[in-house]
């Protein structure tokens, strides 16, 4: 299940890029994933948040979407105070730098944002296995489910995880 997961995720990302900017197919536009008239992966829905897309294109059930939505809400909760001590440590990393201070001094606070690194990546990873969990077998069986996981990284940079604001 793990290989079927992975390799629907390097699938979908290959097929990300190879589309390259403003999609395949003729569309036009450019822009992208943040650009707004490209061809995104899941554009052409009607959704106006994470939440309403993700339902939508794997048709969730009300159950399955009000435990997507508290297992995001609880993680972007977790995640918050640890991002606001990563923004906090990579300020003084670059002032660090700027200050001129040696790659002894350094270290250390790279050390430390790596770990908070860790530890954000660690709640993504958490919130996509629970809300896979949750997702029957044709669900999961979704060539999307790989661009869901993708689109976890950073998810929980923001103030609110289903807002569409790049």
């Amino acid at each position: 299940m793990l290989y079927k997961l992975i390799g629907t995720s390097i699938l979908a990302s290959a097929l990300l890029f190879a589309q390259g900017p403003g999609g395949g197919g003729g569309r036009g536009g450019g822009g992208g994933v943040h650009g707004g008239e490209g061809n995104t992966s899941m554009a052409p829905f009607s959704g106006n948040s994470r939440l309403d897309r993700i339902s939508e294109v794997l048709q969730l059930s009300k159950d399955q979407k009000k435990n997507f939505k508290a297992t995001m809400d609880q993680a972007q909760k977790e995640a918050a105070p640890i991002h606001g001590q990563l923004v906090k440590e990579r300020q003084a990393i670059a002032e660090a730098v700027a200050a001129g201070k040696s790659q002894d001094e350094i270290t250390p606070m790279v050390s430390a944002n790596s770990a908070l690194e860790a530890q954000i990546a660690n709640i993504e990873l958490k919130a996509f296995s629970t809300f896979y969990k949750g997702l029957n077998e044709e669900q999961q069986n979704k060539p999307v489910v790989g661009q869901i996981f993708l689109g976890m990284k950073g998810i929980f940079d923001g103030k609110n995880w289903n807002s569409l604001d790049y």
